[in-house]
């Protein structure tokens, strides 16, 4: 993909990735759209995400992966995780990805990520990736279940990151790991990402919901489902979570299909 970048910077917008869906058809691919503060942030399971103004990253980034099948669409998810992943690990934090795309820190959330694709055909016409990163947020809504930032991470004490900067960190890694995809190596990525998933291969605690449950519902307002114990072993092609129990049986949930107890 091109490198060359075309970042449109906002004070106040509804979303970034509702305004990447109003320019999505004359828009190259690379556009980035950010925005000091979103009024109507969108999040997974149709929660909103909420980040005080001017003190995180809230953007979203438009690629055109028409090199993947439909089918295929979980490799971006994968490729977009290990680009944030990457990030944090160079500056020295122990990040995990919790399937299938938040990035976390210890037992606490970091970054989230909303990605829309649009299909044409039997290509991937575009992939709308959506990026909430705390930087430098310190207070958070009680509401908030679990949530940290990268200066409260870190201990930075002589000023806060310069946001400009950060970003363009940010996306030399997103875009170094979307150009691996791109040249092929998908199996690697793969690996990687297993390799940094959240949990992976420790007994723990999940709820299995209704995956049948309306797409913009949020998992807190889903019924209560059944609590089991189980360990992560990986994902399978379509990006569904791979469960182990302790019978040694194993199960493949889709997205929405599973909750983290944490």
């Amino acid at each position: 993909m091109d490198k060359n970048l075309g970042i449109k910077w906002y004070q106040t917008l509804d979303s970034t990735n509702s305004q990447a869906a109003r320019e999505f058809d004359q828009a190259p691919e690379g556009t980035v759209w950010i925005a000091d503060f979103q009024s109507a942030g969108r999040g997974q399971r149709g929660n909103r995400w909420e980040s005080k103004a001017a003190e995180n990253l809230t953007f979203s980034i438009l690629f055109r992966p028409v090199f993947l099948s439909p089918a295929q669409q979980f490799q971006v998810s994968q490729a977009v995780s290990l680009g944030v992943q990457r990030y944090l690990q160079g500056k020295g934090l122990d990040a995990k990805i919790k399937w299938p795309n938040d990035i976390y820190i210890g037992n606490k959330k970091i970054c989230g990520m909303l990605i829309e694709h649009s299909i044409s055909g039997d290509k991937l016409a575009g992939s709308i990736v959506g990026i909430g990163l705390n930087l430098n947020q310190r207070k958070f809504s009680p509401y908030a279940p679990n949530p940290t930032s990268l200066i409260l991470e870190t201990g930075k004490d002589d000023g806060e990151y310069i946001r400009r900067e950060e970003l363009t960190q940010l996306l030399g890694y997103l875009c170094t790991a979307y150009e691996e995809l791109e040249e092929g190596f998908a199996e690697e990525l793969d690996a990687e990402y297993t390799e940094k998933l959240y949990r992976l291969g420790e007994f723990h605690q999940f709820m299995e919901t209704d995956a049948d449950a309306p797409a913009d519902m949020p998992v807190e307002k889903m019924a209560p489902g059944r609590e089991i114990t189980a360990r992560i072993t990986g994902v399978d092609q379509y990006g569904c979570l791979e469960l182990e129990f302790p019978d040694s049986k194993r199960r493949t949930y889709p997205f929405k299909g599973i909750r983290y107890i944490i």
